[in-house]
């Protein structure tokens, strides 16, 4: 395993390497900074660009991009009270007051060191797991690995949105989008019209910018807001002491290790940046300070909020099943690569795998100068017009589109999808679970077609292999959980009533 992270690390002291990840970290950190710009909407804005690289610079270059999203998306929550991403809005509590009290600097730099603490943490810990994982996921044939894409399926759709009806609806039209193009198997079209453009099936990084870009500008075009805080320029990151760095030990270490499980049961970075917050809370020898400018409330969701990308990188990388959309991104970068995802990946291309792992941990450093060096950057983009960023990003992402094939209908649809990603937005639909269908559809279906061959046709191969089998009823828990929950709250007050009764005769 070290001899593999050695090479990896080699792979990245080149040019293009270095420049590819510091590219990555300087856009992620400002393209999440932008009120309404996601890790994930960053990431796929990026894609067109790695069609020219080879893939380990392509890694490299997402893999900054994750990191930095992290941290970006910290500034203007703690500056002005404005999330930049979902998995930011915990800093606002802590973050926001200590900048009211003249801190917003040392908010800053506590954000920035325990999140780069919380990634690299994380990431050393995917190392650790993913190779014995990878060495069992290789006793999975296709039924085991069905089983687990509808296990992932299922837990993404659960989590994905208020409703988990709209979840699964989600997950499942993301699924019906693979069946276009090509049959896997027979080689025959299928739902093309006709068209020879869709022969290959929707192009996946025109489908992601219109999901993800597209679609978040045109809901913003829908429902503008304006950022009335002033900005404080004379604001600049102030790194924390040693003292207190290790009097934020206990916070960092809830924030990474409820980031790491978080991340691995595909909950997403605002989960545990929330869980996070409330457990540091709980065993802080200081709990009358979180809300009011504690560090402790910043360090704690910040790390977690870093910590979770290590965590849903483990069952992305040992079976291929993406636990949240930035996953999915990288997953489908693989796949535009000619890499097949998947338990053979970590054996097959441990190149790939480990030059990744050396990338991930390097910008987790790098994050740290980066992150300084570029704060009044960041400052200038959040306070950009709101008219001039939507109009900005659309361009950039439909640009990006055309040059992926210099092929007008890629154009078309990302449009196409960006008007049905504002609608399932405004609707309470969620995009990502439709994004996570979409790269988990292609491998679910050739690994069903696979195990009916080998069945000759039946579906009892599923429940007489135990594994398999066991997985499938996790699945099925899963979706059930929602209705055993209701169940068990209903019944609970009619226990007590009926106890009372009982007791009053």
């Amino acid at each position: 395993m070290l001899e593999s992270l050695g090479g990896g690390f080699l792979a990245l002291l080149t040019v293009g390497g270095i420049l590819a990840m510091l590219l990555g970290l300087v856009w992620g950190t400002i393209g999440s900074a932008l009120p309404g710009v996601s890790g994930p909407q960053a990431m796929a804005l990026l894609l067109p660009l790695t069609f020219v690289m080879d893939v380990e610079t392509a890694l490299m270059l997402l893999a900054g991009v994750w990191v930095g999203a992290n941290y970006g998306g910290s500034i203007p929550a703690i500056l002005i009270r404005t999330p930049g991403t979902a998995s930011s809005a915990a800093a606002v509590i802590d973050g926001n007051a200590l900048a009211r009290q003249g801190k917003a600097g040392k908010a800053l730099g506590v954000s920035l060191v325990c999140g780069s603490i919380g990634g690299f943490i994380s990431i050393v810990v995917l190392i650790a797991l993913v190779v014995p994982l990878g060495e069992l996921a290789l006793s999975f044939a296709s039924p085991e690995i069905f089983a687990m894409t509808i296990f992932g399926l299922t837990v993404i759709a659960t989590v994905a949105g208020r409703s988990v009806a709209k979840g699964i609806a989600a997950a499942l039209f993301g699924l019906l989008l693979t069946t276009v193009g090509l049959d896997q198997i027979a080689g025959s079209p299928r739902f093309t019209l006709g068209r020879p453009e869709l022969l290959g099936g929707f192009e996946i990084i025109a489908v992601l910018i219109g999901f993800f870009a597209v679609a978040e500008m045109l809901y913003q075009i829908a429902h503008p807001h304006q950022i009335s805080a002033t900005i404080d320029r004379s604001v600049t990151t102030k790194l924390p002491t040693l003292r207190e760095l290790l009097g934020l030990w206990r916070s960092t270490l809830i924030g990474s290790l409820v980031g790491i499980v978080v991340g691995i049961a595909g909950a997403g970075g605002a989960v545990s940046s929330f869980v996070a917050y409330a457990e540091a809370k709980r065993w802080s020898k200081h709990p009358e300070m979180f809300g009011k400018g504690s560090m402790e409330g910043v360090a704690a969701p910040e790390t977690a909020n870093n910590s979770d990308q290590g965590g849903a990188l483990v069952p992305a990388l040992t079976l291929g099943i993406p636990s949240s959309a930035s996953a999915a991104i990288i997953l489908a970068a693989l796949i535009l690569q000619g890499v097949q995802p998947g338990p053979t990946l970590i054996t097959e291309r441990s190149d790939i795998v480990f030059t990744f792992f050396a990338a991930l941990l390097v910008t987790n450093v790098l994050m740290i100068p980066v992150g300084m060096a570029i704060l009044r950057l960041c400052m200038a983009m959040v306070s950009v017009s709101a008219p001039l960023l939507t109009s900005g990003v659309l361009v950039l992402s439909l640009t990006g589109t055309y040059s992926l094939n210099r092929n007008p209908v890629d154009v078309l649809v990302a449009v196409g999808f960006g008007l049905i990603g504002y609608a399932m937005k405004t609707y309470g639909f969620s995009p990502a679970a439709a994004v996570l269908g979409l790269v988990l559809g292609y491998i679910m279906e050739g690994e069903l077609r696979r195990s009916m061959i080998m069945s000759l046709g039946s579906p009892d191969i599923f429940l007489s292999r135990p594994i398999a089998a066991v997985i499938l009823v996790l699945a099925a828990l899963v979706l059930m959980r929602p209705l055993i929950s209701r169940g068990l709250r209903a019944a609970r007050p009619g226990r007590s009533s009926t106890s009372t009764k009982v007791h009053s005769q």
